[in-house]
């Protein structure tokens, strides 16, 4: 600084020397505000030359470095500029001890000019702030871990208080207001500012519960129950979660649904690399009957439950040797044609390819209906993959709903003006 003011008298003096030449031999009348203007012209040209060739000189050589070394960090670092950022805040500096030599006697437009020149040292801070952050969370988001939704929405909620801090400092270097009239504004208005960070306080901390739960990280597919929203999730901020339905329609809700609301991720199941099928097939219990040996004879011609068959109708000779009339078919145990269906659906599923048989395989029926008694089916496909797994749980469908007609079994379904005219007909 002393070197600075040192430098002062010759700056007065080069400047009286200039307005002497050209007044002498071009006859220009320098004026004060014209004197100003070549100042503050010569000011801004020296700052842009002065940051160009920081740019100039820096930025090729820490690219060099980038490409030799690959660190993830200083590349993030040179991706977001911030050191580009940095770099600008010497001729900041610069101009503020400039605007000190320069203007020191025209009080006003120092005042002046030293603001604005605050004003810049307020911006490029949050500026280096915000890119600082971006880093940060583009670092992390790179891992696609459930610690990149804490730091995003830790990082937006600084991002918050920072912007509104930097205008509390701008309204502060325009106005000249103090700081303790400030704080005390801001104390009286403490319930108004809670209210306006509201919704972001809730994010971030509803941010950090998903972070610490390790419940959701974007690229998850997941069902929410509230709104019936069913996609892959994009995007994790500290108010809105972007969530893309398998339409190609995005949907948006608040951050704090994911912690209010039930959640389904549907990843775990996707990285175990199979998919549970649950489907039900209601059959008409009139069609329900005992089976006869002509029946059983038939079933008996079945692979899949051949010796099921054979094992059962030894078993059941056993048992009704000591009934008496066993001709009634409620005397003694009997086969059903329902009972040896849900025994072939089950040998059916041991036996196909596609079903994995370390998971539970359960074929069980649930309770009576209007629309007849369900026959469910519980078992996990050995794909996770959609496309797959449609094509597999189709072709298990396809089958049993065929080949329940070989069990002289009904499946229920509403009647149609067709049916009708057909048992008319027949």
């Amino acid at each position: 600084m002393k070197y600075l003011l040192y430098q002062k008298s010759f700056y007065q003096e080069f400047t009286e020397a200039v307005e002497l030449f050209f007044t002498e031999h071009f006859r220009v009348d320098f004026s004060v505000s014209l004197v100003t203007f070549l100042r503050v012209f010569f000011l801004v040209a020296l700052l842009f030359l002065v940051a160009y060739l920081l740019k100039l000189a820096v930025i090729p050589l820490l690219n060099k470095i980038v490409s030799k070394t690959e660190t993830v960090w200083l590349s993030a670092l040179m991706r977001n500029k911030v050191i580009i950022t940095v770099l600008y805040t010497i001729p900041l500096s610069l101009a503020f001890n400039f605007n000190m030599l320069l203007f020191e006697k025209q009080v006003t437009f120092f005042n002046f000019s030293e603001k604005v020149i605050k004003l810049c040292f307020v911006i490029l801070f949050t500026q280096i702030i915000f890119r600082i952050i971006n880093t940060v969370t583009d670092v992390y988001r790179q891992e696609n871990s459930y610690t990149t939704v804490g730091i995003r929405t830790f990082g937006q909620l600084i991002k918050m208080f920072i912007t509104f801090f930097a205008i509390i400092s701008g309204i502060m270097i325009l106005f000249t207001v103090e700081t303790k009239t400030i704080i005390t504004i801001l104390g009286a208005m403490t319930a108004a500012v809670i209210l306006i960070f509201r919704d972001a306080i809730l994010g971030f901390v509803s941010g950090l519960q998903i972070s610490y739960s390790r419940s959701v990280k974007e690229g998850d597919w997941i069902t929410i129950d509230k709104g019936k929203v069913d996609g892959i999730v994009r995007e994790i901020n500290i108010n809105l979660v972007k969530i893309e339905k398998f339409d190609k329609s995005i949907v948006t809700v608040p951050t704090s649904d994911l912690v209010l609301s039930q959640v389904i991720n549907h990843m775990p199941m996707m990285n175990s690399g199979t998919r549970k099928i649950q489907r039900s097939i209601a059959f008409n219990v009139n069609s329900f009957k005992f089976c006869k040996e002509e029946m059983l004879a038939e079933f008996e011609k079945i692979h899949l439950i051949k010796d099921f068959i054979i094992e059962k109708r030894n078993q059941i000779s056993q048992h009704n040797i000591a009934i008496p009339h066993t001709e009634i078919d409620i005397n003694g145990r009997q086969l059903t044609n329902i009972g040896v269906f849900r025994a072939y659906v089950e040998h059916y599923l041991r036996n196909n390819p596609n079903i994995s048989q370390i998971d539970p395989i359960v074929v069980k029926q649930l309770p009576v209906t209007p629309h007849g008694m369900p026959l469910e089916i519980n078992c996990f496909a050995k794909s996770s993959d959609n496309l797959e797994f449609e094509n597999i749980q189709a072709d298990i469908f396809d089958h049993l709903l065929t080949a329940c007609r070989k069990f002289h079994l009904e499946v229920m379904q509403s009647i149609t003006l067709g049916d009708i005219k057909n048992n008319l007909s027949s």
